[in-house]
């Protein structure tokens, strides 16, 4: 008795790689040029894995490039890549950072690069049809007349923007993508991985992006691995990136001494592999003749981590009763602050700065 064999195909799902954005978490150049080039390289890993474990086709769903900002070399290391996984195929929609769409036009494509355009196009595989558009004001609101579909397979459709009830150029209309036979929407635009039903159907996913640029792409990153195996849609987050970022919130409520408040951010970051970024995120109420110092604390934990930032989001514990008749220097002075015009947040960044300069501690502004 013969046996049939299943077929099986796999699809990358990912986006939002933003090669060579700018750093603007405050990193020396050095740390940013470093960051650059891991996120070129896992762009790079992901291709050797796509190939080492059969993918057939990787969906790269916008914002490859962050704009006109693109180096020749970064160009030719991802042609590169693609010329050396020819049993892979990779579709790129461009985003609304993509404003280079052309960026490969003096460049000798590879024929298995292939780029979705402001018309509607499929790509078929075994068991899969994916489709995919990029968006523009010309088609933002006809796009959803046609939608590609194929009979008996699994039918994917990528797009690039905000999912929401309007049809725009950075909006996709969901309502109109629900009931139109699509099994899976691959997303991108948002930098966090998340799934949603979309219809009875299918879902709709965004991969998030590969890599965490800055501090507010925390979290695990990654890309989404789909596997199709005789009419049966299976997906997975993978983690990938080789950075994790993290925010790690610190209470310092009640502590006045810089050597406690390093001692605690480094409990609360315990577990963290030092090869990450991490921003601590000072809060609770402190007293005014406390000895916060941001520069020194961030100094103090620097070296334990690939980078650190330290945000000061306190705020004075301060009752006025208690220099109401307090004749030293340090009492006029903070009668005098809290008897201003001041808000509250800039009374409490005078006063604070005021302590430092009477105690003969290094003003942060």
């Amino acid at each position: 008795c013969r046996q049939e064999l299943k077929s099986l195909t796999k699809i990358i799902h990912c986006a939002d790689l933003h090669l060579d954005s700018p750093m603007e978490t405050h990193m020396t150049e050095e740390q940013a040029s470093t960051r650059n080039t891991e996120i070129i390289h896992s762009f790079l890993r992901l291709t050797e894995y796509a190939a080492k474990n059969d993918v057939r086709a990787v969906i790269l769903a916008g914002d490859m490039f962050d704009g006109e900002r693109v180096k020749i070399r970064t160009i030719d290391e991802i042609i590169d890549a693609v010329r050396r996984t020819p049993n892979v195929d990779y579709l790129y929609l461009a985003g609304n950072h993509d404003d280079t769409t052309y960026a490969f036009a003096d460049h000798d494509i590879p024929t298995n690069l292939k780029l979705f355009s402001k018309e509607w196009a499929t790509y078929e595989y075994d068991g899969v049809a994916i489709s995919g558009i990029e968006i523009c004001e010309a088609n933002a609101h006809s796009l959803y007349l046609n939608i590609p579909h194929k009979n008996g397979v699994i039918n994917i459709v990528t797009l690039h923007g905000q999912v929401g009830s309007s049809s725009d150029v950075d909006e996709i209309n969901l309502s109109l993508l629900k009931n139109k036979g699509i099994n899976y929407l691959a997303l991108g635009h948002i930098h966090t991985y998340s799934e949603q039903p979309l219809d009875s159907e299918g879902v709709y996913c965004y991969s998030g992006c590969l890599e965490g640029r800055g501090f507010d792409e925390c979290g695990p990153k990654g890309f989404v691995l789909l596997t199709v195996e005789s009419g049966h849609l299976e997906h997975e987050f993978v983690p990938f990136s080789c950075r994790q970022l993290h925010r790690i919130p610190v209470d310092i409520s009640g502590l006045t001494k810089n050597s406690e408040i390093g001692q605690k951010m480094k409990v609360a970051a315990q577990g963290i592999p030092s090869e990450d970024m991490v921003e601590f995120l000072l809060s609770g109420g402190v007293d005014p003749t406390a000895n916060l110092a941001v520069s020194y604390l961030q100094n103090l934990v620097k070296r334990d981590f690939f980078f650190v930032k330290v945000k000061d989001q306190t705020h004075l514990a301060i009752n006025p009763e208690d220099y109401k008749h307090d004749i030293s220097l340090k009492g006029e002075f903070i009668r005098l602050v809290l008897d201003s015009d001041a808000s509250e947040e800039d009374k409490a960044a005078i006063i604070r700065t005021g302590m430092q300069a009477l105690m003969g501690e290094e003003i942060t502004l």
